[in-house]
């Protein structure tokens, strides 16, 4: 290679640039959410707790896919998640629905749409900071003839709607740190 070649000068350089370069995508993973000319959300809004949802529904999982994607959502929107965090959010899967959107000429369902419906209640100690009730969130999918695609095309359809729901939470925390009268 170009860069180990003994007559070629700088190779040392050009050996520790390629190095570094393999390694700058890490340097990415932190990418913050921001209002239009606002600062990121960030320590100074407090870690939040995020509790284990409850899954009151026959759809298995559901519970766990919208906990662990609220809480990479929110670290990744610079959002702390702690355990023992003042703020605690909390949720409950209250309703879901796998409904068919559109059929094909033979009269099978060519379109779904899943449909999560939750109950999303942030504390701060006894306090009550907001509540959700309802948050809906739905995705699309396209269905075929084939069982194992149209699983994993719920699936992908499940963790967009999860995503959705996180992202909608952390503008509301967002929101909530950007309040008149609090310094910001």
């Amino acid at each position: 290679m170009w860069w180990c070649s003994p007559h070629r000068p700088g190779r040392a350089a050009a050996l520790a640039l390629a190095l570094a370069l393999a390694w700058a995508p890490a340097g990415c993973a932190g990418y913050r959410w921001v209002a239009e000319g606002g600062a990121p959300a960030d320590a100074a809004s407090g870690p939040v707790a995020v509790t284990a949802f409850t899954n009151a529904t026959l759809e298995p999982y559901l519970g766990a896919l919208l906990t662990a994607t609220l809480r990479t959502r929110l670290l990744e929107g610079g959002v702390p998640v702690e355990g023992a965090a003042s703020r605690r959010l909390s949720g409950r899967v209250t309703a879901f629905s796998d409904e068919v959107l559109a059929f094909d000429a033979a009269g099978l369902a060519s379109h779904r749409r899943v449909v999560i419906t939750a109950e999303l209640t942030l504390h701060d100690g006894d306090a009550v900071l907001w509540d959700r009730k309802p948050a809906v969130v739905s995705a699309e999918y396209p269905v075929t003839l084939d069982t194992t695609r149209n699983l994993d095309a719920k699936d992908r359809a499940l963790e967009e709607a999860a995503i959705g729901l996180a992202d909608g939470i952390l503008l509301d925390l967002t929101a909530l740190t950007a309040l008149p009268g609090d310094g910001g």
